[in-house]
């Protein structure tokens, strides 16, 4: 910009926008209302004007001043000068910066005039330098900007070399817009279409409507034969009309694979027999597929938003306030990776309930909900699980009058049979005291006849106490497990220890029954497969439950070894035996290192309750 304090001179100011900071001052040397033209770099137009020339220069500049190279009074002042007014004018540049022109004073004396012509000509030498020098930034800039009359014939004004580096024309090439319109759009249908939203724009950006036009999409033919995806921007001056470029060719393939992808999904859904639902970050309702309809039965009119969704398939507002709050609880774990599976019951648009499993996934902008309706799988694995409980009820009450006849088989065993062994014994007895004890050969047969009773009446012991110790009975677990385990060391020579931890215990007879012949099932196990040379067991309680270890050092085993091997049913008998008193069974081994055992039981009944009865 120039500047010249001389009587009639211009002074040139590239001033910005909306800051109103002095940028520039053409020529340096100048002085502007009595300031060193130095001085007025970055200070603001605004502290040389009255109240009254900043409002005017303000609409001036504004975007909605549609009268432009008006000439426009101002009232400068300074500390050194006296208040002046002068013929100002505004040339509009793009974007940033716009230049004030700074005229001769109002009521300038004639004797102005003498330099009038020579201050023309070096004002006008000064504007075509400053021209050359926005030619040289335009030059520079990396994006392609073209300029082209926009009143007839539209020939083009320049081309930076950008422009031809990105669509390989000249302005040789396009000397005007008809030949850019037959280089560039060879469908003149489209041309037309697309002339027409360009033409709109142009006139609402020259008429001063809006600064610049908006983004607008068009596809070219370059020199070389290949189509850019272009969104070009027009702004104007008096006489120009000034293009920008930018290249979204890839950008546009990004959105149409993007698009493909979008129809291949929906495509895929709508085949698919499982529902699907898309929600956008924003929660509205992107997608629905027809087996979404289907299931819940309802449709995107239904459901516009997820919080739709939310009402419609959760009426019950505890249910509803339960989900949100576990799916809050999740969003703050999970963030946003990963799959998120739960099971919700969803009440359907006609008013029926199912059991669905939801696999819940999110991407940069939508939500992913993959639905799979369990309502049939759950009533069977409930159905499953209630023929499970009848089938170990049956199983319970089967052993029990088990246990109860052997109690009874062993009592009788126990008592009829062995009262009247013993009283046989007592009567062979009396015969051997009445032979004659010469008869050597009759008392040698009575002998042998005592011992085979004898014997026999400790089978019979033996017998009774295999079916039903009454140890069990009359003095209860604890002395029976101790009990067994003498009982086994001595049978099989295995050191066996027993200790109970408990105070004074309380178990019921299925309890007693169970853990009883679970101890026993496990030491019948330990002497047939596990060579173990020392066996110890522990009865304690954790908390609230009843706990009952047994551990060996024997040889071991691993559990897929005898997975389908029939050595197993043990296994599972002592299993099904802890479940049914409602335990927990748990076996750990691995060969060389033994067998562990653990069978934990709930307390039914406390001492202190035991007390209060």
């Amino acid at each position: 910009m120039l500047a010249n304090n001389r009587s009639g001179d211009v002074i040139l100011l590239s001033v910005e926008r909306r800051s109103g900071i002095i940028k520039g001052i053409w020529p340096l040397g100048a002085t502007l209302h009595g300031v060193a033209g130095k001085r007025c770099l970055g200070r603001k137009i605004q502290s040389f004007l009255s109240h009254a020339a900043t409002m005017a220069l303000k609409k001036a500049v504004s975007k909605k001043n549609k009268e432009a190279d008006t000439p426009l009074p101002l009232e400068f002042h300074s500390k050194k000068s006296a208040p002046a007014t002068y013929n100002c004018s505004v040339w509009h540049m793009r974007k940033q910066a716009f230049v004030l022109v700074i005229h001769q004073p109002v009521n300038q004396e004639a004797a102005a005039a003498v330099t009038e012509f020579i201050a023309r000509e070096e004002a006008e030498k000064l504007v075509r330098e400053a021209e050359d020098k926005f030619k040289r930034i335009i030059e520079k800039i990396t994006m392609p900007i073209a300029a082209y009359e926009i009143h007839l014939p539209k020939r083009f004004a320049f081309m930076n070399p950008k422009f031809t580096e990105w669509f390989g024309y000249t302005i040789e090439d396009l000397p005007d817009m008809d030949r850019w319109r037959e280089l560039a759009f060879r469908d003149e249908t489209y041309f037309l279409q697309m002339q027409k939203q360009w033409q709109t724009e142009l006139y609402k950006v020259h008429s001063g409507e809006k600064p610049e036009s908006g983004p607008i999409d068009v596809t070219v033919y370059c020199k070389d034969g290949t189509i850019k995806d272009l969104e070009l921007s027009l702004t104007t001056d008096e006489n120009l009309c000034y293009i920008t470029f930018n290249d979204v060719t890839e950008r546009n393939a990004i959105l149409r694979t993007l698009r493909e992808n979008e129809r291949h999904f929906r495509n895929i859904s709508e085949q698919l027999p499982i529902p699907i639902c898309v929600f956008s970050d924003k929660g509205e309702t992107r997608f629905l597929n027809q087996a979404f309809i289907d299931t819940f039965g309802y449709g995107k009119e239904d459901i516009p938003t997820r919080k739709d969704w939310l009402l419609k398939a959760y009426p019950d507002i505890n249910y509803r306030q339960e989900i949100k709050a576990t799916r809050e609880s999740v969003k703050q774990t999970h963030q946003k990776s990963g799959t998120l599976v739960k099971h919700y019951e969803v009440t359907c648009k006609d008013g029926s309930k199912k059991k669905v499993e939801f696999f819940v996934s999110a991407g940069q902008k939508n939500i992913y909900i993959v639905a799979n309706d369990v309502t049939g799988k759950v009533i069977a694995e409930q159905e499953l699980k209630q023929s499970h409980r009848q089938l170990r009820e049956l199983s319970s009450y089967l052993e029990n009058i088990r246990e109860e006849e052997r109690k009874h088989i062993s009592r009788e065993i126990h008592d009829e049979l062995g009262q009247q062994l013993t009283l046989l014994k007592l009567d062979l007895l009396q015969m051997t005291k009445k032979i004659n004890r010469e008869e050597t050969e009759l008392i040698e047969k009575m002998k042998q006849a005592d011992q085979l009773l004898a014997d026999t009446m400790r089978s019979v012991r033996k017998i009774a106490t295999q079916l039903r110790p009454s140890i069990l009975d009359n003095l209860g677990l604890v002395s029976a497990l101790e009990w067994q385990s003498r009982e086994f060391e001595k049978n099989f020579g295995i050191h066996c220890v027993f200790e109970s931890l408990l105070n004074e215990p309380y178990f019921s007879i299925s309890q007693s029954n169970a853990l009883f012949r679970i101890y026993q099932e496990a030491l019948t196990n330990i002497a047939r497969h596990a060579g173990a040379t020392q066996v110890d067991a522990v009865l304690s309680q954790d908390n609230d439950r009843y706990v009952l270890e047994i551990r060996d050092n024997g040889k071991g085993f691993t559990m897929d070894d005898v997975v389908d091997s029939k050595k197993t049913l043990g296994l599972k008998g002592m299993q099904e035996r802890a479940l049914m008193i409602d335990g927990e069974f748990q076996i750990q081994s691995s060969p060389g290192q033994g067998t562990y055992i653990q069978i934990s039981i709930p307390i039914l009944i406390t001492n202190q309750e035991i007390n209060q009865l």
